[in-house]
């Protein structure tokens, strides 16, 4: 497998992953961490279209592709910090 076929294998896995997370699931919402992989799954396909587009404005992509990686980042963050809240019996 050469270097192209290996980028169109990750971008065809990265699109199925956000066909996957963007199923109708009845009512259900998503939950924090599937948001998250979702924008990654987004970024890795944005970053392989670039690589494989000549004619791409990468600057741009790049952008794109940094700010959701960053999203992706600040909402798994977010839920490693846990608010705690203690109540007292009366």
């Amino acid at each position: 497998m050469n270097e192209q076929e290996k980028v169109k294998l990750i971008q065809e896995i990265s699109e199925d992953i956000i066909r996957v997370s963007v199923k109708d699931h009845k009512g259900k919402t998503m939950s924090e961490q599937d948001k998250a992989v979702e924008l990654l799954a987004r970024a890795l396909y944005d970053f392989s279209v670039m690589y494989l587009s000549q004619h791409s404005h990468h600057e741009e992509a790049l952008k794109g592709t940094l700010a959701k990686v960053k999203i992706a980042y600040n909402t798994l963050d977010r839920m490693k910090k846990t608010n705690i809240v203690l109540t007292r019996k009366q």
